[in-house]
């Protein structure tokens, strides 16, 4: 079977999509867009009636309004015409599961075996060009062998050819009449072959390929048989993205939460297999209950990480049924996971401390779908050498409860820090948000604003164990023959020591150094301690080991 392949020229895509997302259909002066270029601001794009005003792309916007003062012009949007072309490219797939994007205005189908089912390719074209013209867009259709044929003859054919090209080599007379751009040649190599006389792509083809090869290298004669079919032309075709959705549709409406319950089960029973042959988990899900009345009710729940399991699942929905409003009854029930995620399984009972970690998620996800994430916070790293400020909840410091994300290095350059009073006034030494926008002069170290921060935030090696219990702020206690913490006085069977700490260098060495000693207690608790490196040596109780 011969291959036959459609290309679809959208001559005018920047501009009729402006016009589609600006809603700007019946603007009826000539419309340009825009991009920064070199001199000023450069016209990108122009539509139909800008070119019969003898606007092109590449002028200079102020030479542009000279020539058209009614020219409309607006900032062009790469990426949002990039987003539309690809989702075009998934549309047309109703004509063919071969399709993809070809540049930035064009695609390209491969109907081999696919042109039958609208009535032949002229069928085909008919019914194509009619719903693009029913969108906007300006368009321009060929059908060839190859998919470089088709690209060619849709761009630089006549106005009096047909779209269709014939099958094999009675195609090549019109082909090899087309003009060296046909090739998507480069437009230097282009040029080059210009000034010594090849104009068209027979004069190309009739030349002995050896000097061609020396001369311009193998790219044009590489075009030349790809467009001719001597050569293959692979086509890499756009996939739409998976959905995961299933619905349920009821011979009568139901209304109570058990009937709600029992659809809502069976929907993620459904889901769950087809996402487990996938390999992936739901991390959202969203419910959409279509009632009678023709409205619709919508619940979601989220995942701390990628699920499956219809019982779960199930029982954050929970939590949420009771916004349900079934009025007077709900007639279809539609499921879908609009965020999902590579599934990795794990065997909780095998991994020291597994088992408590799936509780803790499952907790979290309770928690976050009654109350709302805006309510629920999360420790997040900061990048700081004080044990006490290591961990901190996303949003605290901002006073907010909304998740903020991971700290960046260095940002608690502007933040207030945790203060606790100084060893003369029986608490610690760091200065608060004041002492360090007003730094009061030393010897040394001298303050050092500008010393960059962390190219990116660090994990700190770590000397020593880490207490489970850390108090914050540190507690101050006395070391004598013994130690005195909150009045009492405890035993001390043995010291352990010291692990120095460092005060955080991008801060401008603000506090103390401070030196860490594992204390133990003759009743058998352990404690973590430290002492000020200053002229002070206060002590001070950090945390409370196992």
């Amino acid at each position: 079977m011969t291959r036959r392949f459609v290309s679809v020229w959208l001559s005018r895509w920047p501009t009729d999509q402006w016009r589609r997302r600006n809603k700007a259909g019946a603007l009826s002066g000539p419309l340009a867009l825009t991009l920064a270029g070199q001199g000023g601001i450069r016209l990108h794009a122009v539509d139909g009636l800008a070119t019969a005003d003898g606007l092109r792309p590449g002028m200079l916007l102020a030479d542009a309004r000279a020539l058209c003062p009614g020219l409309t012009a607006g900032p062009a949007d790469l990426a949002a015409d990039r987003m539309a072309l690809a989702r075009l490219a998934v549309w047309s797939q109703r004509y063919t599961p071969q399709a993809a994007t070809d540049g930035t205005d064009g695609l390209i189908l491969d109907i081999t075996g696919c042109a039958h089912l609208q009535g032949g390719e002229q069928g085909l074209l008919t019914d194509l060009g009619d719903r693009l013209g029913r969108a906007g867009l300006t368009h321009r259709l060929a059908v060839a062998d190859t998919a470089a044929a088709a690209w060619g003859w849709a761009r630089h054919r006549s106005a009096a050819a047909g779209p269709v090209l014939p099958t094999g080599t009675r195609a090549w007379v019109s082909l090899l009449s087309l003009p060296l751009a046909a090739l998507r040649l480069d437009e230097g190599l282009r040029n080059d072959l210009i000034r010594v006389g090849l104009r068209s792509v027979g004069d190309l083809q009739r030349q002995p390929r050896a000097p061609l090869v020396a001369r311009y290298g193998t790219g044009p004669l590489r075009r030349l048989d790809r467009m001719l079919g001597v050569a293959a032309d692979p086509l890499a075709p756009a996939m739409a993205a998976p959905s995961w959705h299933v619905c349920r549709p009821f011979a009568e409406p139901i209304a109570t939460r058990d009937a709600i319950e029992a659809a809502l089960l069976l929907l993620l029973r459904d889901l769950s297999a087809r996402l487990e042959a996938a390999g992936r988990g739901a991390r959202r899900l969203l419910l959409t209950c279509f009632r009678t009345d023709a409205t619709t009710q919508e619940i979601s729940i989220g995942t701390a990480r990628p699920g499956r399991d219809p019982q779960g699942l199930l029982k954050l929905f929970r939590e949420r049924i009771d916004n349900i409003d079934p009025g007077f009854g709900i007639e279809m029930m539609e499921l879908a996971a609009t965020g999902t995620d590579i599934f990795t399984a794990e065997q909780a009972g095998l991994a020291m401390g597994g088992g408590d970690a799936v509780a803790v998620m499952g907790l979290l996800d309770r928690l976050v779908n009654r109350l709302g994430e805006d309510q629920v916070g999360r420790p997040v790293p900061r990048d700081t050498h004080r044990p006490e400020r290591m961990m901190e909840l996303a949003g605290e410091m901002e006073g907010q409860g909304a998740p903020l994300p991971l700290p960046q290095a260095g940002a608690g350059r502007k933040q207030a820090q945790p203060q606790y009073p100084s060893a003369g006034e029986g608490v610690g030494n760091d200065p608060d948000t004041s002492t360090l926008l007003n730094p009061k002069p030393k010897s040394w170290p001298k303050p050092q604003a500008s010393r960059p921060a962390p190219a990116r935030p660090r994990t700190w090696l770590v000397e020593g164990s880490r207490p489970l219990l850390l108090l914050h702020p540190p507690e101050p206690v006395r070391m004598g023959e013994g130690l005195s913490w909150r009045g009492r006085q405890l035993a001390i069977d043995w010291l352990e020591g010291p692990e120095r700490i460092r005060p955080d260098w991008w801060q401008a060495r603000t506090g103390p150094t401070r030196d860490y000693y594992r204390a133990q207690l003759a009743d058998g608790r352990r404690l973590w301690l430290f002492r000020t490196v200053d002229d002070r040596g206060a002590w001070y109780l950090q945390g409370l080991c196992a």
